[in-house]
């Protein structure tokens, strides 16, 4: 690879992590606390959220000590880890995003409300 096209890849990555990822953590909770997916319950968000997170941060740890140089063909292996962790923390935050969500509505639904105003 030229060195002139280095500026590509760093883009890229910066792109992953600050678009594409906080783009999809979004959708995936929005759509989670509209409840368009059926098949996925708390549980299924909760096992989601610790695999991803797991598997964003050994991607990232795996990208970080490869340590290749850019005419290396190992490059590419690096820059992919590094988009894929980008990718998996996106789905870390969303499920996330979805587990607080569902927490805190249902905080709210058991809270006991106080009906007796007279002491006030």
């Amino acid at each position: 690879m030229n060195p002139k096209y280095l500026w590509l890849a760093d883009a890229l990555q910066l792109l992953v992590f600050f678009v594409v990822g906080p783009v999809l953590a979004i959708a995936i909770a929005y759509s989670g606390w509209r409840g368009k997916s059926r098949r996925f319950t708390s549980e299924r968000f909760g096992i989601v959220c610790v695999v991803s997170g797991i598997a964003a941060v050994l991607m990232l740890v795996c990208a970080r000590r490869i340590n290749a140089d850019v005419r290396d063909a190992q490059y590419f292996l690096q820059l992919g880890c590094m988009l894929l962790s980008g990718l998996l923390f996106g789905v870390y935050m969303g499920c996330g995003g979805v587990l607080i969500l569902r927490m805190w509505f249902w905080h709210k639904a058991t809270r006991v409300v106080d009906n007796n105003r007279t002491g006030r």
